[in-house]
């Protein structure tokens, strides 16, 4: 259903109508984050609006990312760390996307990342896909409609 969502395969019957937006995938994986790179660059991978650097540390500390953290490759981080430094490249990032699309975003998280996670999604002003057998998580982040798969 993703899939159909974003575009990336078609529908084998009917006809999907997609308005024109911009939608982040925020898979399990955490796809979008490039292990090649180290934390503070892969958060100027996001500076679009051209922020000045120490706008874009003191993101990365609101994320829990201090100092000794910048220059730590992505490829090491945990999935919580992951999640979090995802989250803060999407506040550099200066337009936020209208559609964010989550994939099981609880997976291999602790508490406190769990409740990062949940903050920033209730800050969110966009529209939100979650996938998710989570129920706790999908009521604090205020989940008006549900479709249930089976």
């Amino acid at each position: 259903m993703i899939k159909l969502i974003l575009g990336d395969i078609e529908s084998q019957t009917g006809t999907i109508y997609r308005a024109d937006n911009k939608s982040v995938y925020i898979d399990q994986d955490y796809s979008l984050i490039n292990n090649r790179l180290k934390v503070y660059e892969q958060a100027l991978q996001f500076n679009i609006a051209a922020l000045q650097e120490h706008e874009i540390k003191i993101r990365l500390n609101r994320f829990l990312f201090t100092k000794e953290d910048w220059d730590k490759p992505c490829r090491a981080l945990s999935g919580g760390e992951r999640m979090r430094l995802m989250l803060c490249c999407l506040t550099i990032n200066s337009k936020s996307p209208d559609i964010i699309i989550f994939d099981e975003p609880t997976n291999n998280l602790d508490i406190q990342n769990v409740e990062i996670l949940t903050a920033s999604i209730n800050e969110y002003q966009g529209t939100l896909i979650v996938v998710s057998h989570d129920e706790t998580f999908l009521e604090q982040i205020n989940i008006e409609r549900t479709i249930e798969l089976r």
